[in-house]
């Protein structure tokens, strides 16, 4: 009776070891999360900084930093959730000014010189993405995860933003206002979201920890994430609706009378030969055009950097 049982336990043993040496790799799947953190840069596009500008894609980078809780439920296909926050700006005097001084003869970006406009944004996301992963990408508790995945990615953000200026620039101290949230074109709304789409890469350090680096294009279904919408200036008291008669472009802190007075002769417009801390009056109220903003939605571009940990599970003969 011994004999026998034995010989059984040897036989189980061994049967236990041949089918974890011969399964293929998605019998040898283990469902997994894992944890990441990292940080990258982000980059707006809208009415300040159109895509169809080479200097848009260079100018005024910001950042973003994001943790996320991956489901690896099988060796192709992962659900993520997440939170993101990203910080996007731009500036129209900036902008036209770097592009007036490479085109000199162009009066291309007289009325964005004119209009200086700024914001910035702190845009916070909640993430529910589908990774696809373009190998082989199953993970488990040893070495079967490949040294390289690359993966396509896509989902929903459910996001939360509020857009900001400075106020006008202090002549008399020589500083820069403070940020005050701005709501000129009324249509804030308290959640807004956005379509992700994007890749990335996966590099194994070790079992448990990858390096990730991805690069995702948010798609938005709002115009707003500037402050800026296509409609005329209005007859209002808010003086962050227009401003250009500033003197001092608030948030660069630089001199607008030189490239002001420029403008002014090629268009027609009265120029500034005084002191003063205010620009004569050019576009807005009450004249209907130029309007404030173009048609068309805000979006904006996201890089990421990201340490990954993933929670094994053993892997056990029964």
């Amino acid at each position: 009776m011994k004999k026998t049982l034995v010989l059984m336990l040897m036989l189980a043993q061994i049967n236990c070891l041949g089918q974890g040496r011969y399964k293929s790799p998605w019998e040898r799947f283990n469902k997994t999360l894992s944890v990441d953190l990292g940080a990258g840069t982000a980059q707006y596009f809208g009415d300040i900084y159109p895509t169809n500008n080479l200097y848009s894609f260079t100018s005024t980078v910001r950042w973003n930093i994001s943790s996320n809780l991956t489901w690896h439920f099988s060796p192709m296909f992962s659900l993520r959730t997440g939170f993101t926050w990203v910080r996007i700006a731009g500036d129209d005097f900036v902008f036209a000014k770097n592009n007036m001084n490479s085109k000199p003869t162009s009066d291309a970006f007289d009325l964005q010189f004119l209009r200086n406009l700024h914001f910035r944004n702190d845009i916070k996301e909640l993430s529910f993405i589908g990774i696809v992963n373009l190998n082989n990408g199953f993970s488990s508790r040893t070495s079967n995860r490949p040294d390289q995945t690359p993966y396509l990615f896509s989902g929903i953000n459910l996001f939360i933003n509020q857009p900001m200026a400075r106020e006008k620039y202090n002549m008399s101290t020589n500083s820069k206002g403070e940020w005050t949230n701005i709501n000129i074109s009324q249509i804030n709304s308290k959640l807004d979201f956005s379509i992700p789409i994007g890749i990335g890469i996966r590099k194994k350090l070790n079992p448990k920890l990858d390096l990730v680096a991805e690069v995702s294009y948010r798609a938005t279904f709002t115009d707003n994430l500037d402050d800026i919408i296509n409609s005329p200036y209005t007859n209002s008291s808010n003086v962050l609706e227009n401003r250009s008669t500033e003197r001092i472009a608030a948030q660069a802190g630089q001199d607008r009378a030189g490239k002001f007075n420029e403008i002014s002769n090629r268009q027609g417009f009265p120029t500034f030969a005084g002191n003063g801390a205010n620009l004569p009056p050019t576009i807005g109220y009450p004249n209907p055009f130029p309007e404030r903003g173009n048609n068309g939605n805000d979006s904006y571009w996201t890089t990421s950097l990201r340490l990954r940990y993933y929670f094994h599970k053993k892997t056990t003969c029964k």
